[in-house]
């Protein structure tokens, strides 16, 4: 039992809610409340209960509950891994319907922030054009002339969401039990997740960096249009961007009045974000419809850069890897990697996990290109990984949702776009450049230094091992699988390894006696470094060779 005392700063707001889950029939989760002090529950004929179903009356009580909870919700609307089905569809339909603050409350921000008025820095009154449940967006014309959009955090907002996420701490790390019924697992994860990511949007200071990084990447691209960055008036209360004169992605009427070809748009949109994944490795994470602009000249430009996403070179190698399996229709190495995914606990079923998983994708993979919809095979996969209790990790979540919303971009822009074609060639492009005589020279340019590292802590790493092992310390646990082909598995690894450290040794000695310039020399080149090349090139053949043959590839 969860005690909520009167040490909460907001008593009335922990009565508001308890009101409102009575008043649409949750009283299986108050329960479940230990209250201390003078809170009273209210008695409700539970209207809501008998018309409505779970997930309508868990809509409904979220939308009663207002803004906090209102974001938690839509998040959770894109993360069907966490929550059922039926529960994402009816939070896909919250909106924010929030109240415009007006523009008196919001002008003393600008004195704080700048120790200036409004019209210190605008040449006329700012013009509300969004409102959203932590913020508000304005257009203004600054001094010199530019145009600009402004963003700015509500006042006290900050207090009002940190309350209510320390309210929902408190009484979601004891509701698990009673909320997986409402197809809701790990409610007190689900509230940290959100937590962050609520307090990255409250900080428009790391919007601006976002923003920055973003500009660098692409300030040599012609195909995009990225807004610049006005430092001097942006803060952590305070955004301020250039305005983009542009087309929504989703105005297709608009598009063709200008004459822009649609179908080359949701080509070049999904090719950039694939860029941004496979090349840069920070990408937009949030590519919807009313985040991307298209300009007169048919530059594509995303805005709104509060959720990003950044993947690790072992990361990206995981996802070329499930690409290159489903190319190859290989299911159970694409299940495997999927569960490499997801924060499985070490006592899964990894076996069962991966038949159940090779079905959903069986079912897509031999299926025509064109009837292959990413969306759904996403939310097949994700219903699965939710069966088994278990979700993907943050940076592959991120990644999966942006391909499955630039895709219904693309095929909003063009019915007959097809996310699988389009995103082969890129593929490709990304393995030849890992493959590619530069990146290879690169690595082995960095192998002495890794060997030198690896010698450098192994003493240390040893040293910690002894004292363990002399204190009595040191544990070994063994798990029993598969122990029958182990022993040939084991020497296999090992001589490909030993092939592959003579590799290595050979291109490292073959670059020093060309550096050198050792004779004899034929054509100003060293013969026994260039023989040496030879000799790592044809045995680098070799192992790739045993490596495919073997199916591990």
């Amino acid at each position: 039992m969860i005690k909520i005392s009167q040490t909460i700063e907001n008593i009335k707001r922990v009565n508001q809610i308890i009101t409102i889950l009575s008043k649409n029939g949750f009283d299986d989760i108050i329960k479940k409340i230990n209250f201390e002090g003078n809170f009273t529950l209210p008695v409700f004929n539970y209207i809501n209960k008998d018309n409505l179903s779970k997930s309508q009356r868990v809509k409904k009580t979220v939308e009663e509950l207002g803004s906090t909870f209102i974001k938690l919700a839509q998040m959770l609307s894109t993360r069907p891994d966490l929550i059922s089905l039926e529960l994402v569809h009816e939070f896909e339909k919250l909106q924010d319907n929030v109240i415009p603050i007006d523009i008196e409350k919001i002008s003393p921000i600008f004195k704080e922030e700048f120790g200036k008025e409004q019209d210190e820095i605008f040449t006329k009154p700012l013009e509300l054009i969004a409102t959203a449940s932590i913020g508000q967006v304005y257009k203004g014309i600054l001094l010199n002339g530019d145009e600009v959009v402004v963003k700015v955090l509500k006042p006290n907002i900050k207090e009002i969401i940190k309350n209510d996420i320390d309210i929902l701490k408190k009484i979601s790390s004891m509701f698990d039990d009673a909320l997986i019924d409402y197809g809701v697992n790990s409610a007190y994860e689900i509230v940290k997740e959100f937590e962050n990511s609520i307090n990255n949007e409250l900080n428009f200071k790391l919007e601006a960096m976002n923003l920055t990084r973003f500009e660098n990447l692409f300030k040599d691209d012609k195909r995009i249009k990225v807004p610049k960055l006005y430092k001097e008036y942006s803060t952590s209360k305070i955004i301020t961007m250039e305005f983009i004169d542009g087309i929504k992605v989703s105005n297709t009427n608009q598009l063709n009045i200008k004459n822009i070809d649609n179908k080359k748009i949701a080509k070049l949109g999904f090719e950039l974000l694939c860029e941004q994944i496979f090349k840069h490795r920070y990408f937009h994470a949030d590519p919807h419809p009313g985040n991307i602009l298209i300009t007169d000249d048919s530059k594509v430009a995303f805005i709104d850069f509060g959720s990003m996403g950044t993947i690790t070179k072992e990361e990206q190698k995981v996802l070329l890897e499930l690409v290159y399996n489903i190319s190859r229709q290989d299911e159970e190495k694409a299940s495997l990697n999927i569960l490499n995914m997801t924060n499985y606990p070490h006592d899964i079923d990894t076996n069962s996990f991966i038949k159940d998983m090779s079905r959903v994708i069986s079912n897509y993979m031999y299926a025509s290109l064109q009837d292959i919809n990413i969306k759904e095979l996403f939310n097949d996969m994700t219903s699965l990984i939710s069966k088994y209790n278990i979700s993907f990790k943050n940076d592959y979540y991120l990644f999966f949702k942006a391909i499955v919303t630039i895709e219904g971009v693309g095929r909003n822009l063009d019915p007959q776009f097809n996310a699988i074609e389009n995103i082969k060639p890129i593929i490709e492009r990304a393995y030849k450049e890992q493959f590619s005589i530069k990146n290879i020279f690169k690595k082995v340019k960095e192998l002495p230094k890794e060997i030198i590292d690896f010698l450098n802590y192994t003493p240390n790493d040893l040293k910690a091992i002894f004292k363990q092992m002399k204190d009595g310390k040191f544990k070994v646990e063994l798990e029993h699988i598969g122990l029958e082909n182990i022993e040939k598995s084991i020497e296999k690894s090992f001589n490909r390894l030993t092939v592959a450290i003579i590799i290595a040794s050979t291109l490292i000695g073959s670059s020093i006696l060309v550096y050198a310039k050792i004779p004899p020399l034929i054509y100003g080149v060293p013969l026994f470094g260039f023989a040496g090349f030879g000799v790592a090139f044809f045995m680098g053949l070799v192992l790739a060779y045993s490596i495919y043959k073997g199916g591990k590839l």
